[in-house]
Formats: structure tokens, sequence, C-alpha cells
């Protein structure tokens, strides 16, 4: 299936680009937060034909998940949510724009999913420039993640019902 047919049929980034704020892109020496120098605010990449694979090959969750309503466009909502290599279910938050993913529009829909991906033993981890938040069902940890190092949620028995931790280990 090419990355094209994972697009929910009718939407498109349109003046979206938060895809060229949000992540590091290595290949365009790129950092974490900052705008991609070919980046042209309102009108696109300055090299869509050109752009590297990692640019190509990514398509953030609100292309991809027809649940998710137009509120959570990237552009509007002021994170991007996407699936990280090692499963995590990962939001990339706009520097200028911190607290967005604790907005009442989206919380409470991402404290669901973060309990929903706990059965599988899958974390949420939201990104926040260098600040690492990974959600739990029952609260939000703060956790130093460097790189090479993934997060991974442990579930015991609380006093009251399962309760959780936050291991941060090699991959």
């Amino acid at each position: 299936m090419s990355v094209e047919d994972q697009i929910v049929p009718g939407r498109s980034c349109g003046t979206c680009m938060m895809c060229c704020k949000l992540p590091d892109v290595p290949a365009m020496d790129k950092p974490q937060g900052k705008w991609c120098r070919e980046a042209a605010p309102g009108r696109g990449c300055k090299i869509y034909d050109t752009r590297p694979g990692e640019c190509r090959a990514f398509h953030c969750g609100w292309l991809q998940d027809a649940t998710l309503g137009p509120e959570w466009k990237p552009e509007t909502a002021r994170f991007m949510i996407y699936v990280a290599g090692d499963g995590a279910l990962t939001i990339m938050v706009d520097p200028a724009a911190p607290g967005a993913w604790k907005d009442p529009r989206y919380y409470p829909a991402i404290k669901t999913s973060a309990a929903r991906l706990m059965e599988r033993n899958m974390p949420t981890i939201v990104i926040i420039g260098s600040r690492r938040v990974v959600v739990l069902p029952d609260r939000d940890v703060e956790a130093t993640i460097p790189p090479g190092y993934g997060a991974r949620v442990v579930t015991m028995e609380g006093a009251n019902g399962p309760a959780y931790d936050v291991v941060v280990e090699a991959l």
C-alpha cells in the first residue's frame, strides 16, 4: 500500500505546514521546533518535487485517521499526532503553544486513547521542545528520554485498581 493510499479521502495538507516546523528532519539539517529553510509559510514547500524521502513518507495522524475531526488538523490544534517508529502514539506540540494538547477539545480524547493503548502496552508521548510527557490513564508524567531510548509503561496492581509507571530504556 502506498503512503497516498493511507490518506483519508478528501483530506489534504492545504495551508497546514506543521510538519515543516515540528519534527527534526536530519536530511535537511532541520532541528525540531524550527521552520524548515525550504518552507514558504502559506504556500508550501519550495522544493516539494525534490524533497527528501523522509518528508515524502510522512503523513500526520489527522490525514490518516477519519475519526479525527477538522479541529485536529495540526494548523488548528497546534500539534500533530503520529505513530513513532517504536510504536508510541506521539503528539508533537508547537513550542509556541505548549499547552495546546491540554485544550478541553483534545485532552479528554487523548486520555481515553492513552488508556486504550495501555491495554496493548503502547505509550502515548507528548513532545514539547525538549520536554517529554508520558500520558497515563491516571496522570501525566514528565520523563527524560534521551536519544536511542524509549518509554515503556508498566502496569501494577494498585490499592484502587491498576497503577502505572514509566520505565525509560534503551531501544
